[in-house]
C-alpha cells in the first residue's frame, strides 16, 4: 500500500512517526513543504530505507489519487481534497475550533479514523491494511459514495444553464 503523509502539524514527533512507518510493509510519502530543517530530520530518520520526501509541491492532487492512505491534519482543504481524490484519512492532529467539523465528517461518515499520538497513528495503519486490508476497503467504499470530484464544474454549468 502506498501512505502519503503531509507534514504541516506536530512536526517535532514527525520524524519518529515516519521511522515507526517506514518499519511496515507501506511505500511511504512525505511532504515537508518549505521546512528545511524538517526535512533533514526526516531524512536522517530514513536513514538509507526508501522513502520519497517531497518539498512544497503543487501536486497534491494527483499524491493523493496515487496514494491509498493519507496521514494528516484536519484542514479544511486537505479533508475535501482527500475526499475528492477517494483517499482515505488518518488525521494525526486537529486544530480546536476550526477543523473539528472536518475531523467529524471523516469519523460519522466512516472515511478514515482520528489517530492524535504516533502509537494510534501506527495502530490505525495496521488496521487498515489488516485482514486483506479489510477496514481500508471499507472505507474507500464509503468515501467512493460521497466523492464528487466534478462538483464545482457541475455547479457552473447549472448556473450557466439558467
Amino acid at each position: 500500500p502506498r501512505v502519503l503523509y503531509i507534514i504541516n502539524a506536530g512536526t517535532r514527533r514527525a520524524p519518529d512517526l515516519v521511522r515507526r512507518l517506514l518499519d511496515l510493509n507501506i511505500e511511504l510519502t512525505v511532504t515537508v513543504g518549505r521546512d528545511k530543517r524538517l526535512q533533514r530530520a526526516i531524512e536522517a530518520a530514513a536513514g538509507d530505507q526508501k522513502i520519497e520526501i517531497l518539498g512544497w509541491t503543487d501536486q497534491l492532487p494527483r499524491l493523493l489519487c496515487q496514494s491509498h492512505l493519507l496521514i494528516g491534519k484536519a484542514g479544511g482543504a486537505t479533508v475535501q481534497e482527500a475526499i475528492a481524490a477517494k483517499c482515505p484519512m488518518i488525521i494525526n492532529h486537529i486544530v480546536s475550533g476550526q477543523e473539528e467539523g472536518n475531523a467529524q465528517l471523516i469519523v460519522e461518515t466512516n472515511l478514515g479514523a482520528i489517530a492524535r499520538s504516533n502509537d494510534e497513528v501506527i495502530a490505525q495503519v495496521e488496521r487498515a491494511f489488516a485482514d486483506e486490508a479489510r477496514q481500508w476497503r471499507e472505507w474507500a467504499s464509503n468515501i467512493s459514495v460521497l466523492s464528487r470530484p466534478c462538483a464545482s464544474l457541475e455547479i457552473a454549468e447549472f448556473l450557466l444553464a439558467l
